[in-house]
């Protein structure tokens, strides 16, 4: 009897993920187009950082609210708080890793713009990696609590 009471949950879960996965690859695309852009045309790490982030979150807001079903225009403004600080967070640690990739690259690479660029890609890349299981478990938990009602099958 427990297993069936988990198929359903484990379904949801997989589910979520795929297309949390999928809304992430959407905005990570757009996230990482608008860095690569601005950082490689002279702008500071963690104003390429401020510009990727904000490319990237409307449209994952956008598509996370409707894979979760999202709580109603009532709960809209709570949901884009919540998803606001989680967000934010996650810019401020890339910032935060960009800045201190930046200096790296400048040692490693001094006369080399793609080394240093290449560098600063990648502290960001990363940070966004890591946080991706992070952001879904609080994307979860967190933003959009409330659940429309399930459908019988």
């Amino acid at each position: 009897m427990a297993q069936t009471a988990e198929r359903p949950a484990a379904r949801r879960y997989w589910r979520l993920l795929s297309r949390f996965a999928a809304a992430s690859v959407v905005a990570t695309g757009i996230s990482q187009l608008v860095f690569l852009l601005s950082y490689s045309l002279g702008a500071a790490p963690v104003v390429a950082t401020v510009l990727a982030w904000l490319g990237g979150a409307v449209p994952n807001f956008t598509l996370n609210r409707r894979t979760w079903g999202g709580g109603g225009r009532e709960a809209l403004r709570g949901e884009i708080v919540r998803y606001a600080v989680i967000s934010v967070g996650t810019a401020l640690l890339a910032a935060l890793a960009t800045h201190h990739a930046e200096s790296l690259a400048h040692v490693l690479f001094p006369q080399s713009r793609p080394g240093q660029v290449a560098v600063v890609w990648g502290a960001f890349v990363g940070t966004y990696a890591v946080m991706f299981v992070v952001k879904f478990v609080l994307v979860d938990r967190l933003v959009f609590t409330a659940r429309p009602p399930q459908r019988a099958r």
